[in-house]
């Protein structure tokens, strides 16, 4: 099965359903995450469409998506995906996303260590890529503590929102 339920100490790491509508919609709206990630423009019911088609391809799609929940109230804080997979050289790009009101407290942090470790021992990768917006300096700390190291930067490949373009961060997990 992809995208398997998994848990850590105050997460539990789950698949997508319609109920997460309001939670990822607060994300993919709010507007002090989009200086660090384009999010597409939807609508809710856009939102909703696109949630449903998520679900439906759940197990066949490589690109593996997990809601990350609270473990204390049950609570939708963000998500975490296999955002690309490269077949022939054995790897996958992941993103993660929390939401803003939940930063600073290890979450990220927690799910990324925990659905990259599966990725690589479960799932057989022989690395597993994250990449982040130069200017999101969290992000590159939390791929940091999960176990990622810096490979790379490329200069100016990210437009920013106002306007700006910002250099992306490559970085690495193996087994």
């Amino acid at each position: 099965m992809l995208s398997p339920k998994l848990e850590t100490e105050r997460l539990i790491l789950r698949r997508l359903e319609e109920s997460d509508l309001d939670a990822m919609y607060e994300i993919i709206s709010d507007n002090r995450l989009a200086d660090y990630i384009q999010f597409p423009r939807l609508s809710k019911d856009e939102e909703l469409a696109y949630i449903r088609f998520l679900i439906k391809e759940a197990d066949v799609s490589a690109e593996e998506k997990w809601i990350i929940e609270l473990k204390e109230n049950h609570e939708p804080i963000g998500n975490i995906s296999v955002n690309d997979v490269n077949k022939r050289n054995n790897f996958c790009t992941i993103g993660y996303v929390v939401r803003y009101e939940y930063w600073g407290n290890g979450y990220a942090t927690e799910a990324l260590k925990t659905v990259s470790d599966y990725l690589l021992n479960e799932r057989k990768y022989h690395l597993v890529e994250g990449v982040c917006n130069e200017r999101n300096l969290s992000s590159s700390r939390v791929l940091i503590k999960a176990g990622f190291k810096k490979d790379g930067y490329v200069a100016n490949r990210r437009l920013n929102k106002d306007g700006t373009y910002s250099g992306i961060e490559y970085y690495s997990k193996i087994k």
